[in-house]
């Protein structure tokens, strides 16, 4: 994949997953629920992170299924094992790989949460990613529209984030809003029947309201290293989060984030 990621990984990185899993986590498994994940089946998660998504598959697939998570950061997938081991999840295997450059196949279900916003050719991985598919199976994505995050009293800072994370991750070759592009990508890649719906969590307290400042963390080095902002700009602004966040009356959303999904047409008949 032609980009370079922008949020810190390794153990800080997979501290900020734990979170956006307790946050989004749940708006992902309605997300399944509504596909219908069969036991047995097959799954790709690609762009695994911490392996969240990945073990949420390997329950509702059960012993006969397995699933595949794949991501570039080595030091996340040791971590997603050791959550997968303590969990007692046998039937996930974690690999170190690119997700537009795949040396596997044949899956039911292929899923992507929050990687094809920060590639450079989302176009190319989704091919890859539909090679992987069986014929008949289905590809589910969830993706960031960062423009629509929210909040209420209006904030500077607030502003201020979406501005510094757009431009970091475009300066990386990703797209922060790139998820409203997913249906027509699913059809652009051939597949049918394609779904689309939103999800993004709100709240005046808990950890939903720490998202924002926890990634603008994240993304400090990468917003230091494009010129995007200085060092005292930016921990400023993460300290207005962080008050904005703890203040009861403030109402904040994380990233407004597009679900879509879509099915790989069956192969016709040999000639």
């Amino acid at each position: 994949m032609a980009t370079d990621y922008a949020i810190a990984g390794g153990v800080v990185g997979k501290e900020r997953l734990d979170v956006l899993q307790r946050v989004h986590g749940p708006f992902t498994c309605a997300l399944l629920d509504r596909v219908g994940i069969k036991r047995g089946a097959r799954c790709l998660d690609a762009g695994c992170g911490g392996g969240h998504v990945s073990r949420e598959l390997a329950a509702r697939v059960g012993e006969t299924g397995a699933v595949v998570g794949i991501d570039l950061d080595k030091v996340v997938l040791d971590l997603a094992r050791s959550d997968a081991l303590a969990a007692g999840i046998t039937n996930v295997e974690f690999r170190a790989g690119d997700a537009g450059d795949l040396d596997v196949s044949g899956f039911d279900v292929v899923f992507a949460r929050f990687l094809l916003s920060h590639v450079g050719d989302a176009a190319t991985v989704v091919r890859a990613l539909v090679h992987a598919l069986k014929p008949g199976g289905v590809m589910v994505v969830e993706d960031t529209d960062v423009s629509g995050v929210m909040c209420y009293p209006p904030s500077v800072a607030f502003d201020r984030f979406v501005q510094l994370y757009s431009e970091t991750i475009r300066r990386r070759g990703g797209n922060a809003d790139f998820g409203r592009t997913l249906p027509a990508l699913l059809t652009g890649a051939g597949l049918v029947d394609v779904g689309v719906s939103i999800a993004q969590p709100v709240a005046t307290h808990g950890e939903a309201k720490l998202l924002v400042p926890l990634t603008l963390e994240r993304i400090v080095d990468s917003a230091i290293a494009e010129g995007v902002a200085g060092n005292d700009e930016i921990a400023g602004t993460i300290a207005e989060l962080y008050a904005q966040a703890a203040d009861p009356t403030t109402l904040m959303s994380s990233a407004r984030v597009i679900q879509a999904w879509a099915t790989k047409p069956d192969a016709g008949p040999t000639q």
